[in-house]
């Protein structure tokens, strides 16, 4: 078991490939690079914010996480326990504490199945956590945390609305009462107005439960919003981290500081004037992905150095870390506009 001063979850250098096999002797021809190197910590009851592009690595790095992918190397420490190297009957003492919410709140709901199965369906793969002349009342009060009827309990999924099947997804996390909950692009399925109400929910179950959230998503609003700490991954890499007033404010990294200069603002006539960066070409295939510094091949501040040299995640500018080798060179004309 962990210290109270230690994190709850620490990742150490987490590798996660997928091979590619050629069509016909079916043999290993290459891998995907999903995740290559990542590490970060997560201190018990706060909320880590995971942001990047499409196939940065983000969702492999959850599922990784709570043990669905198989990584190459690294350590995965919960609670002072590597789950990397736990036998198989720890490792599933272990797992009961590290839920998920996922992106599509009907693809991941049982459509065969009342809500009142799918939540007590948790209990019956994991028996002893609730009994089960408990199993009715426990799944009406917890409808009844996440604000939804509890006489809907024998519903099916597609008797709720997209919003109220988040709901549905976020009680069945809670079913077996965990520490850690991976939300995996959890609101952005659903409308703004809706977004809102799923987001403030997690923040009062966060400070009523203790709970720590791994929050994936695209929005860097909702981000800002929720998290107290921001990663910034490229590529399968993490390129900057820090708190969320410091990565909002001052953000170091050329990537960083492309994806905050898209960010819509409210009432943009009445805003300051700002540069927005206009990032050429698309995000590089981890099949093959650059050497040296992988965001380079999109960087203006890319020099010789940085197609050879890997620049480690270090304190560079201000008080976080950031993986640039030229961090105080301003963002150039042709990269902006």
């Amino acid at each position: 078991m962990s210290s109270p001063t230690d994190p709850l979850l620490s990742v150490r250098d987490l590798r996660t490939s997928f091979p590619i096999r050629s069509s016909v002797l079916r043999r290993k021809a290459g891998a995907v690079q999903a995740v290559s190197g990542v590490s970060f910590e997560l201190p018990a009851g706060r909320t880590l914010g995971l942001v990047g592009e499409s196939g940065s690595g983000k969702t492999t790095l959850a599922r990784t996480v709570i043990g669905l992918e198989p990584p190459e190397s690294g350590q995965v420490i919960f609670d002072g326990q590597d789950l990397l190297t736990l036998p198989p009957a720890e490792l599933r003492q272990a797992r009961r504490q590290i839920q998920m919410i996922f992106q599509d709140p009907y693809a991941s709901l049982n459509p065969r199945l009342t809500v009142e199965q799918i939540i007590s369906e948790a209990w019956l793969i994991n028996p002893g956590v609730v009994p089960r002349d408990r199993w009715a009342a426990e799944v009406k009060d917890l409808l009844a945390r996440v604000g939804l009827n509890p006489d809907h309990a024998d519903r099916y999924p597609h008797q709720f609305s997209g919003g109220q099947r988040q709901r549905v997804g976020i009680a069945r996390a809670l079913a077996l009462r965990p520490r850690l909950v991976i939300c995996d692009e959890a609101v952005s399925a659903l409308d703004v107005s809706v977004q809102a109400q799923v987001l403030n929910l997690l923040v009062d179950l966060q400070q009523e439960l203790g709970l720590s959230f791994l929050f994936i998503a695209h929005d860097l609003s909702v981000v800002r919003h929720i998290s107290d700490e921001v990663a910034v991954m490229y590529l399968g890499k993490v390129v900057e981290t820090g708190t969320t007033a410091q990565i909002f404010a001052a953000p170091v990294h050329p990537y960083t500081q492309a994806l905050l200069s898209a960010v819509p603002v409210p009432r943009p006539w009445a805003a300051p004037p700002r540069q927005q960066i206009l990032l050429k070409g698309d995000i590089p295939s981890p099949v093959s992905p650059p050497s040296g510094c992988r965001f380079r091949t999109r960087c203006w501040k890319a020099q010789d150095r940085c197609a050879t040299e890997e620049p480690a995640l270090a304190v560079r500018l201000g008080e976080h870390s950031s993986a640039c080798h030229f961090p105080e060179l301003p963002v150039a004309a042709a990269g902006a506009r």
